[in-house]
């Protein structure tokens, strides 16, 4: 009875209140660091986070997989995939993001975002990299026996490195107020993110970020990643509205690396992630 009440509240709530094509965070690294990733962001993830991060992948790929909440009927899953272009052009990638809602072999309601994204580099000289880059979404949003709606978004993004230790980052979600729905049309989320993060010590990121969704309260998050010793990384973060803990750890052996986060939610069950990646062009 319990799983029954939960599944309907995910769903009701998607239904009446449009809260679809939200923060189901795609990276196990990001929510270990709290999502505090706008001036991180720089693995094949970017995409999803801030395309401009992208110029400083070159090739990759991540997948992921979760139970949401710890839930066997709501899996989400995600691919992401970078190739750096040639004559300093910046990297393209591509990447989905899938959440379903399944009951007694039927599927509830399902979200898909296609995207494609363009990371590159403005200006770059002995002290300073200022990049920039767009992506372009294909939201997808179907419910069992009540059809699908369909909608483009576009993202955009911008992030500054000073001195090699300081990142300022930045990136607009769907900046051109994309509605889905033919009738009764409904605004997807609107948000602008700002962060800032500093890397005190070679193998050591604080991150610290603002999240101002358009139409709710403003977020707060920020976390820290630490190298402990190769081929180990752990990481620490909070986020506020809502409230998060969490803490993460990754494995990089060989331009390999498989990465673990886990969530403690206010009032949900805990939310366990991971990602299995390879980086196979560096920059």
């Amino acid at each position: 009875m319990k799983k029954i009440i939960f599944i309907a509240i995910i769903v009701i709530q998607a239904t009446l209140l449009l809260a679809v094509f939200d923060d189901y965070q795609p990276s196990s690294r990001a929510r270990g660091m709290g999502n505090a990733f706008t001036a991180v962001a720089n693995d094949a993830n970017a995409i999803f986070y801030n395309p401009a991060g992208l110029a400083e992948v070159g090739g990759g790929v991540i997948l992921g997989f979760s139970n949401l909440y710890n839930q066997q009927f709501s899996e989400y899953k995600t691919a992401a995939a970078g190739y750096a272009l040639p004559k300093k052009l910046g990297t393209v990638a591509i990447g989905a993001r899938m959440f379903d809602v399944d009951f007694e072999d039927t599927n509830l309601m399902s979200e898909q975002i296609w995207s494609i994204a363009h990371g590159f580099t403005l200006l770059s000289d002995i002290h300073s990299t200022i990049n920039f880059g767009y992506t372009g979404n294909f939201y997808r949003l179907s419910f069992d026996e009540m059809g699908e709606g369909n909608a483009f978004g576009l993202d955009v993004g911008g992030l500054a490195i000073l001195h090699q230790r300081t990142r300022l980052g930045f990136s607009v979600t769907n900046i051109n107020h994309p509605k889905m729905g033919d009738e009764n049309q409904n605004s997807l989320p609107q948000k602008i993110c700002m962060g800032v993060a500093y890397t005190p010590y070679d193998g050591v990121t604080t991150s610290v970020e603002m999240k101002k969704d358009f139409a709710q309260e403003t977020e707060f998050m920020g976390g820290v990643e630490a190298r402990i010793f190769e081929p180990l990384t752990i990481r620490a973060g909070v986020h506020q509205n809502p409230a998060t803990w969490n803490a993460g750890a990754s494995f990089y052996i060989s331009g390999l690396s498989l990465d673990y986060s886990f969530t403690e939610h206010a009032a949900l069950p805990a939310t366990h992630y991971f990602n299995l990646g390879y980086r196979f062009q560096g920059r």
